[in-house]
């Protein structure tokens, strides 16, 4: 009896590890690309990168944010600009000119934003670019 139950234990972990791998597996490619607009526009005048406050800690917050649902975001900057990525109107980073950054969607359907911000206060920008969980996204940006 002892080595039934203990069969059944290795065909249940063997079990779940496959049908892990193969939600993995179901991440599908697909590459969008845009082009710089440079006509002001109410939504990304919004977008603005977040501001630190002096002694005032970041809130805590648990709970696995990555999943088997979550899509990875990679960011293809083929400009002379330093980019703003935008996810949702959250910040997620700064993509450097003629590089690459890896970024994340949650699940759902996603709005995608980049930002490159000059001196005298002007901008340009690329998006919005809806994105839908489920893929990994490669996203390039030209001028």
């Amino acid at each position: 009896m002892k080595k039934y139950i203990f069969f059944a234990t290795i065909l249940l972990i063997l079990g779940t590890g496959i049908s892990a791998n193969a939600q993995a597996g179901k991440l599908k490619k697909k590459t969008i690309s845009s082009k710089a607009i440079s006509v002001s526009d109410t939504k990304v005048d919004e977008l603005q990168r977040p501001v630190n406050e002096k002694n005032k800690p970041a809130e805590k917050s648990r709970g696995d944010v990555y999943g088997p649902n979550w899509s990875d975001v990679v960011v293809d900057n083929y400009t002379g600009y330093y980019l703003d990525i935008y996810v949702n109107g959250n910040y997620r980073g700064t993509v450097s000119p003629y590089d690459r950054r890896v970024t994340w969607a949650i699940p759902g359907t996603n709005t995608l934003y980049a930002k490159a911000v000059f001196s005298d206060g002007s901008y340009i920008y690329w998006g919005p670019v809806s994105t839908y969980t489920g893929y990994q996204y490669t996203w390039s940006l030209t001028n």
